[in-house]
């Protein structure tokens, strides 16, 4: 059974998809070639807009308008460059340029200062190490095989163990994108009837925590790397609900705790093929008593979706993760069964995000 979260929720849904279609129809009327630069130069895009992370440009805009000039003096680079960068992105709609040649934030522009859900993501994919991945996507689309392991001879996980700071840059982006869904994702789901809830490799428990300041009488059990509990520890203090978090350390690939009254995947699934899917699925099982809850948080993409951006995050975790897809409803629901689940329900969110309810059967 699909479930639909209703309006105004479903607003959001209904303006992507006319995003979509407009799009479309501009690609018609404009001509072909003078949009495929724009794809062509996409790269540039993703570039530009870190370098204008790493200038600060928009923490300097966000007191007032400046001239290039200024904002290049601040941040000890090149006058010409930065009025031809800004030039650049502001035909692409982020910042504004003002009659009198200075440039203010718009938008667009806000979401590169701090703390905003975009930015953190913007500079984990704008990493070295996640370009020369997909400077070798063709071979992954040739052979199905990962680009990230095959160009840095190893997987991402163990990429962030020997670069730490990627690593954190990748925890805070997640954070930061959870964030974003994770009142739409408690809305939709009846969390206060759960007594123990278990996020599994919740990261610093973003989700966990919008869940329990939603529902005071549930308790919740955080599950991940060593490292990262040390970081969840400040992260739910901060949202004042680390007295209700027991954290423990380990790897779903060997065990998952038992004792919790449901169990929680977001974004973990999407990372791995089948068979490493199946083995994190084999140990939520075994630690779940039969009727047991376990929800799985991501994007469902269908074979027709053509609404960005689920087709868009499958290439990236096609790309950089280990077998990683994001799969159909039928695709996750045929794992589910296979991992010893039983689908009850899948409730679509605004964004692709599904939650997929399922039981331990």
């Amino acid at each position: 059974m699909t479930e639909t979260v209703t309006p105004p929720l479903i607003l959001v849904r209904l303006f992507l998809g006319l995003r979509a279609l407009l799009l479309r129809m501009a690609a018609r009327i404009v001509p072909p070639h003078m949009t495929m630069f724009e794809h062509v130069i996409g790269v540039g895009k993703t570039m530009m807009l870190r370098s204008a992370v790493e200038l600060k440009i928009a923490e300097q805009l966000a007191f007032g308008p400046k001239s290039p000039a200024d904002l290049a003096e601040a941040s000890g680079a090149d006058a010409d460059a930065v009025a031809r960068l800004l030039r650049a992105l502001a035909c692409l709609g982020v910042f504004e340029r003002r009659e009198d040649g200075r440039y203010t934030n718009n938008r667009l522009a806000e979401t590169l200062l701090p703390g905003a859900p975009m930015r953190d993501f913007l500079l984990y994919v704008a990493s070295q190490a996640n370009v020369a991945a997909y400077a070798d996507l063709h071979r992954t689309v040739e052979t199905g095989a990962n680009a990230f392991e095959r160009v840095h001879g190893t997987d991402l996980w163990s990429w962030f163990a020997g670069h730490p700071d990627e690593g954190r840059l990748f925890a805070s982006a997640m954070v930061n994108l959870t964030s974003v869904d994770a009142p739409f994702i408690v809305a939709s789901y009846p969390f206060g009837q759960i007594g123990t809830l278990c996020d599994i490799a919740g990261g610093c428990g973003p989700l966990l925590a919008e869940v329990l300041a939603r529902n005071a009488s549930v308790r919740g059990v955080l599950f991940d790397d060593a490292r990262v509990l040390e970081q969840a520890r400040a992260f739910l203090a901060e949202r004042g609900v680390e007295e209700r978090v027991e954290r423990v350390a380990g790897s779903f690939f060997d065990r998952v705790p038992e004792g919790a009254d449901a169990y929680l995947l977001k974004d973990i699934l999407h990372n791995w093929d089948d068979a490493r899917a199946l083995t994190i699925l084999g140990n939520c099982r075994r630690a779940m008593k039969p009727g047991q809850k376990l929800l799985v948080v991501e994007a469902l993409v269908e074979p027709e979706t053509l609404v960005a951006p689920g087709p868009l995050i499958d290439i990236h975790v096609m790309t950089v993760c280990s077998g990683g897809r994001q799969r159909s409803e039928r695709e996750m629901g045929e794992l589910l069964t296979r991992g010893g689940f039983r689908v009850e329900r899948v409730i679509r969110l605004p964004s692709p995000t599904c939650v997929v309810e399922a039981s331990a059967a």
